[in-house]
């Protein structure tokens, strides 16, 4: 008899270490020959444990060969997270969808909303932290967590997959988190992980010494500062040390580094690093050149935010599964880096009126992006950069950058019909 499982023997969904057991040999072969029903095609699959508990949710670009390979013959040291897998899994399931872009958003949003217990991508659903740099006469620099929540008009993300998935059962909310507009300032994010946030606020706060005080500025009639301003981490507005126009100039500088990557006090910082190493002094030198990539790594992420905001905008078009026998095709419209809607396409064509009025409406809408990024929205869009980038060359993706031409409408639709009349013939 195979070892009994700490899942089972202790009613807990997580221990402290990972199962080490026989694994039993006779139920993987029994799932193993239950993957050959399987079909060739993109999906997401489903592994369930003990009393129906949910235990992994994975995506796949064919069903078969991916659900297959877990129950593999072989003598190779498997991960221990693979090992609990097998000891645990009792039966599996799968959806079919058209694409493999299609599965990549699916499994996103079903592990956000089913909370397996052996994934952690896209399981933790705390919102992304921000530093905040305060509206105040002297502005205070801090992290928070609040982030709006994307209404009605602004985000349409909501009821996407819900048409992509339209017969599976009602999905709960993702996320309640306040509004940003409670905390007016300046939002500088997001942050993947608090830990990120901490560490970018202790770099910058080496070279902007802001203050970090709660409350009104109220100078000591004595002239004594807090202990920050005596350490040199602040300036000492609350001794009338800084003016309000410097202070708010390294405001400024604060916010074009984070943004652009570059600033005054980091040119300063890379020539003192090059001082320090003329004059032999190695270990400083390194400590400021660690500095120095911690900023420029902060800076390059917050940067490539910035560009998926500005440049994603396209629409894609891949494999939708056929219905009746007929082959359909799917349109994904991203515009600022999310995806903003999702139509099936029969054969006929029928829908094509709709879509030109898609594309005016999605893409005519020249908008400047929203200041704030949800957590839900992140992930998707890291999700759509990182298909857009391996796949962005593909003939299946129709650019809308470039929307100078009066005809941009027409242009786009002669080219998503080309395209469409590739997929049903083939």
């Amino acid at each position: 008899m195979p070892s009994a499982s700490p899942l089972r023997a202790f009613g807990t969904p997580r221990v402290s270490r990972a199962f080490e057991g026989r694994t039993d040999t006779r139920k993987r072969r029994r799932l193993k020959a239950e993957t050959r029903a399987m079909p060739k095609t993109p999906g997401v699959y489903f592994f369930y444990g003990y009393k129906g508990r949910l235990l992994y949710i994975g995506k796949a670009k064919c069903l078969r060969e991916r659900v297959r390979s877990y129950f593999a013959d072989t003598s190779l040291p498997q991960p221990a997270k693979i090992k609990r897998l097998l000891a645990e899994i009792e039966r599996f399931e799968y959806r079919e969808v058209g694409s493999e872009l299609e599965a990549l958003l699916l499994e996103r949003r079903l592990i956000a909303e089913e909370q397996p217990l052996m994934n952690r991508q896209h399981k933790r659903f705390e919102v992304y932290p921000y530093l905040l740099l305060t509206d105040e006469a002297f502005p205070r620099l801090t992290i928070t967590r609040a982030e709006p929540v994307a209404g009605e008009t602004d985000h349409e993300t909501k009821s996407i997959l819900h048409e992509i998935n339209e017969a599976s059962r009602t999905h709960r909310p993702l996320e309640h988190v306040p509004r940003a507009g409670e905390v007016p300032g300046v939002y500088l994010g997001p942050f993947t992980t608090p830990r990120h946030a901490f560490w970018t606020l202790e770099a910058v706060r080496n070279l902007f010494p802001l203050r970090s005080c709660e409350g009104a500025i109220v100078p000591d009639k004595d002239g004594r500062g807090c202990f920050y301003r005596e350490i040199g981490r602040c300036c000492g507005p609350c001794v009338a040390q800084t003016p309000q126009e410097s202070y708010a100039e390294l405001c400024a500088d604060l916010v074009n580094l984070l943004k652009t990557g570059e600033a005054p006090q980091l040119e300063a910082l890379r020539a003192r690093m090059v001082r320090l190493a003329d004059e032999w002094r190695f270990e400083e030198a390194g400590g400021v050149k660690q500095q120095l990539e911690a900023i420029e790594l902060v800076a390059n992420r917050l940067r490539r935010l910035t560009r998926m905001r500005a440049e994603n905008n396209a629409v894609i078009v891949q494999p939708a599964l056929p219905e009746d026998g007929g082959s359909r095709i799917a349109l994904f419209f991203v515009h600022g880096g999310l995806l903003r809607r999702h139509l099936t396409l029969e054969s006929d064509g029928a829908l094509w009126p709709r879509v030109r009025r898609e594309l005016r409406e999605i893409y005519g809408n020249r908008t400047a992006p929203a200041d704030f990024t949800a957590k839900t929205e992140l992930d998707e869009m890291m999700i759509l950069d990182r298909w857009l980038r391996s796949n962005g060359t593909s003939p299946d993706v129709v650019w809308m950058n470039d929307l100078n031409s009066r005809q941009w409408v027409g242009t786009a639709e002669r080219r998503l019909r080309v395209i469409a009349s590739v997929f049903v013939e083939s």
